[in-house]
């Protein structure tokens, strides 16, 4: 009872705190040392917005909108005291406060998936904010060479690989991830991140085309095919290489 009478306190209070004036004090809240904090984040977020709208044909604003709002809730107490509630808090917030719906949406849902069997983002601007998340994660901690090795993955950076690879292929998405990349880096080097990687675009791909074989052999799709068709198969998207996969696998 004490509990639920405090979170009802908190909501009280957290709703009337317009999320787009809480952005500011994401300031002092620091997402990891060499990367700045949780604002520096949703600037760079805020950055990709055009990029990925044109690719997938949204709004740009609702999309620079949402990406802006999108940790807004971290400060929150309610969050402070419930950090599980995060981007859930922030949903209801932007609800109460008036924004649109989907944008509202994307806040909570640019976290999913949250595990290897939980259900992606299917609502376009929360797809968007979504895959920009994690580009921005694995380009940031690849650039200063904090990479998962064989038996630490402290950053949950195959989670984060796997997660963008599943948006992509259950929303049936082609989209430029090497171009998003690239931006990404630009849009790090203006924030005077010092990268200590010369090669994290190709990193970065190498590391998704491997999560990807992984992904595949969960879908049972034979070894053989996978290989040949990862050997077969250049550039960045993974939809193409998934559906040539399904095909083989089923006509063998």
């Amino acid at each position: 009872a004490a509990r639920l009478s405090d979170a009802k306190f908190f909501w009280e209070k957290n709703k009337k705190q317009n999320l787009v004036k809480q952005v500011g004090k994401l300031k002092n809240l620091s997402f990891f040392n060499q990367l700045g904090t949780f604002y520096d984040r949703t600037q760079r977020l805020r950055k990709l917005a055009p990029l990925i709208s044109d690719q997938l044909n949204l709004n740009k604003e609702k999309v620079e909108i949402s990406s802006s709002i999108c940790k807004a809730d971290l400060v929150s107490d309610l969050v402070g005291e419930y950090p599980e509630l995060q981007g859930v808090m922030g949903k209801y917030f932007a609800i109460e406060q008036g924004f649109e719906e989907d944008v509202s949406m994307a806040i909570s849902d640019h976290y999913l998936p949250v595990g290897i069997n939980s259900e992606v983002p299917k609502k376009p601007i929360s797809i968007a904010v979504a895959i920009i998340d994690r580009i921005d994660t694995l380009v940031g901690f690849f650039g200063i060479n904090e990479k998962p090795t064989s038996s630490k993955d402290p950053f949950a950076l195959r989670r984060t690989s796997i997660g963008l690879l599943k948006i992509i292929t259950e929303n049936k998405l082609t989209i430029q991830l090497k171009d998003l990349i690239n931006y990404s880096i630009v849009i790090y080097r203006e924030q005077d991140v010092k990268f200590l990687n010369n090669f994290v675009s190709k990193d970065i791909l190498t590391f998704l085309r491997e999560r990807f074989k992984n992904l595949l052999k969960d879908k049972k799709i034979r070894n053989d095919i996978i290989e040949a068709v990862d050997a077969s198969h250049t550039g960045d998207d993974f939809l193409a290489l998934y559906k040539k996969c399904l095909i083989i696998n089923k006509n063998i």
